[in-house]
């Protein structure tokens, strides 16, 4: 466990398209300011979290170093911001393994059908403060 942090942080792919568009809608509906973001390709990510590299997933780090990935981030994240209740009770009611199972789907084909970067973009305005780079 790492040491704890100020802000939770959420990991994602920063060049898939899907990924980002989900981290901006995040970002704008997260009003108090509850997480930072930073990409899997970043240095940080490198650095200090590389078992996350182990897992091609988005990832949460929770204040006390807690690593939540795949649908438990997913369910975290949008609890905290108050956002798609739906997916929120499916991934809350059905077992972890399965909600696991179709959060990998969704992994593996974002890049068929939603296309990916050739780099990170840049997140301007008043998101920027947001990013770890």
């Amino acid at each position: 466990m790492k040491k704890d942090i100020r802000k939770e942080i959420i990991i994602y792919d920063g060049i898939c398209v899907l990924c980002n568009f989900f981290i901006r809608l995040i970002l704008n509906k997260d009003k108090d300011e509850h997480f930072n973001v930073t990409s899997l390709q970043s240095n940080f990510t490198k650095t200090h979290y590389p078992d996350v590299l182990k897992v091609d997933s988005v990832a949460v780090i929770k204040k006390d170093g807690t690593i939540l990935q795949k649908s438990k981030a997913v369910f975290y994240i949008l609890r905290i911001v108050k956002m798609l209740f739906i997916i929120r009770i499916l991934i809350l009611i059905l077992p972890t393994f399965i909600s696991n199972i179709a959060y990998d789907i969704v992994a593996f084909t974002r890049y068929k059908f939603f296309g990916k970067y050739e780099s990170c973009p840049i997140i301007n305005g008043d998101l920027k403060s947001r990013i770890i780079e």
